[in-house]
């Protein structure tokens, strides 16, 4: 980004809303410093079309606080995570890592799910458990699984070998099989005690 290549008023605010990882951030904020404007880093965390002004969003980095002063006023839920840039982007790629995750996973079971004419069934089952999912059954998936990763294991290489035998690449599948490896010989990551 050249942003001698841009006229900026003094005071000008610069909000970055692409989605990259917190070095580049900090980078484009270095660069807006030299040019004397307030770089902000904005994440937005829900799809836009239909929320518009609306969309949840954070911001970091030291145009933030009066970022979100100005969009607070105009709807926008935003929440300033303070002066350090690349903060509210490494958020969102954080909850990337589930939300595309869980998209990925959902195709590449329907693809296997279509082969044998189990599409309608799937989709029904899968949308039931989620729309009836609270943070106890999301403890106890992730819990769960420090105690039954082995026989999880056993599980989803079955799968793998399932989605291989019916010509869909288990590409989501397989690591799932490397992630319960992984627990075997690590354990699990501290799982966050909820607010009360």
């Amino acid at each position: 980004l050249e942003f001698r290549r841009v006229l900026f008023r003094s005071g000008a605010i610069y909000a970055d809303f692409s989605t990259a990882p917190a070095y580049l951030k900090s980078d484009l904020c270095s660069r807006a410093l030299q040019r004397k404007i307030a770089f902000v880093d904005v994440a937005l965390l829900a799809v836009v079309p239909g929320n518009g002004i609306r969309t949840t969003a954070l911001a970091s980095g030291p145009g933030a606080d009066r970022f979100v002063e100005i969009f607070k006023s105009l709807g926008m839920p935003i929440e300033s995570l303070g002066e350090e840039p690349g903060d509210a982007a490494t958020r969102k790629l954080l909850r990337s890592v589930f939300m595309k995750g869980l998209a990925g996973v959902m195709i590449e079971a329907l693809q296997a799910a279509d082969r044998v004419n189990l599409s309608s069934w799937l989709w029904s089952n899968l949308t039931s458990e989620i729309a009836k999912a609270d943070e106890s059954l999301v403890h106890r998936l992730v819990s769960g699984t420090g105690f039954h990763a082995e026989r999880r294991l056993h599980e989803m290489e079955a799968s793998v070998q399932l989605l291989q035998d019916l010509g869909v690449e288990p590409v989501m599948t397989r690591g799932t099989v490397e992630n319960l490896q992984r627990v075997l010989e690590d354990g699990l990551p501290p799982i966050p005690v909820a607010a009360s």
